[in-house]
């Protein structure tokens, strides 16, 4: 147990807009960049940089993905690499028991200045109980927990932090039962591992070895659980629609960063790719990934050409409309689709006869290029938003870039 470093809010923000700025003291050694839990209020922000202050020791925060309304003047900013979370129960065991059970006050014994907003309560156990409070309070496995009323105090280890499931809670009971001596930060976490089968590992045990575990970023699973999220991440990804980043916690029983954790091990082996929050599996050619009902759809659209298919017509694909062009094998417009390489000809066409530098209207491509004038105008304004072409405040429009290259997926 040592002290838990974090920064504390010194007054409200001064500038909002991409980000909000503030100033702050230091506490110990925190990290000057990263994602923070922000205590209290359940929320996670980006920490961009840490300016210091002239002839003094605070510091001005550069935060991101927080509006002002959220901060407080005492709020405190603590590292996700600590596994700091926030909840209304926790399981602990005692160090130094306190016979009043109600009205307690609660901090951590090494920090005392992270403290709980509202008094907590315990409840009896023969070896090990649960303090509770009716607003979320600092959890952080393995620390040592003053407790305090009037003239009394007791100190307890926090041995399991909410979130929980009731066979989690049993099967951190029973092992807490078969020890008989007072646990110390490294069994805390151990036992933390084998019932949740992952969890975030402070940077100071990081060296630390687990069997049977593998360690991914600051996170540390059992080897069956690490086995198993990458083969059923892999198997959902060459499904024809592929998988929502955003559903992988579900379906995996994990926390979302661990999950992203996961994706992008699997990104950096070639394994899988990420489409605007869509995992796919990465291969040659996504057609032979698709059901046969799309591939049959897929043939007649690129059978269509350029012109494409009015979208009325696509409404039976549903979501393997979108999945399609995530796959990069069509391109879909507000009324109509093209087959991808149908409309990578057309680009390179036009850019051909128009070569960079050159400014035109609407009717110079009249009868050059074999599409109807709606079309056209949805295909353009593709074109500027890929900055191929530019268009000034008087309508013209002038070719900037002559040169194509493949669309990325």
């Amino acid at each position: 147990m040592s002290q838990i470093s974090h920064y504390t809010v010194l007054s409200p923000p001064q500038t909002e807009g991409k980000g909000v700025s503030l100033q702050a003291s230091v506490i110990g050694n925190p990290p000057e960049s990263g994602r923070f839990l922000l205590f209290p209020g359940k929320q996670t922000v980006r920490l961009k940089q840490v300016h210091s202050i002239p002839g003094g020791k605070d510091v001005i925060l550069e935060l991101k993905g927080l509006s002002r309304s959220r901060l407080n003047r005492g709020d405190q900013l603590i590292s996700e690499d600590t596994g700091a979370s926030e909840g209304r129960k926790a399981l602990v065991i005692w160090k130094k028991k306190i016979t009043a059970g109600d009205s307690l006050s609660l901090h951590l014994r090494d920090t005392p200045g992270l403290k709980s907003r509202d008094s907590v309560s315990c409840s009896e156990g023969s070896k090990t109980v649960i303090l509770s409070s009716r607003i979320p309070f600092l959890q952080i496995p393995g620390q040592i927990y003053t407790l305090s009323q009037g003239s009394q105090s007791g100190e307890c280890l926090l041995l399991m932090a909410e979130p929980w499931t009731t066979e989690e809670l049993k099967n951190m009971k029973a092992r807490m039962n078969k020890i008989s001596n007072f646990p110390g930060e490294d069994a805390v976490y151990s036992m933390n591992l084998r019932v949740r089968g992952a969890i975030v590992l402070p940077p100071h045990l990081m060296e630390k070895k687990f069997e049977g575990s593998v360690k991914l970023g600051g996170w540390v699973l059992m080897s069956r659980v690490y086995d198993k999220a990458l083969a059923t991440v892999e198997k959902r990804c060459r499904a024809e629609e592929g998988i929502a980043e955003d559903e992988l916690p579900d379906l995996l029983g994990l926390p979302l960063r661990l999950c992203r954790e996961i994706c992008d091990l699997l990104i950096r082996e070639d394994k899988i790719i990420r489409i605007r929050g869509t995992l796919f599996n990465q291969c040659d050619d996504h057609r032979a990934f698709l059901s046969p009902m799309s591939r049959m759809w897929l043939e007649n659209l690129q059978a269509a050409g350029a012109e494409g298919i009015p979208l009325k017509e696509t409404f039976k694909l549903g979501r393997r409309l979108d999945a399609m062009e995530k796959r990069g094998l069509i391109r879909v417009f507000e009324t109509f689709a093209v087959e991808q390489q149908a409309f990578q000809s057309l680009v390179d066409s036009f850019l051909t006869l128009l070569p960079r530098g050159t400014s035109f209207e609407l009717s110079d491509l009249k009868g050059l290029l074999d599409l109807s004038r709606s079309r056209l105008l949805l295909v353009l304004s593709v074109l500027e938003e890929d900055g191929k072409v530019l268009t000034t405040e008087d309508h013209k429009r002038t070719v900037v870039e002559a040169v194509t290259e493949s669309r990325e997926t």
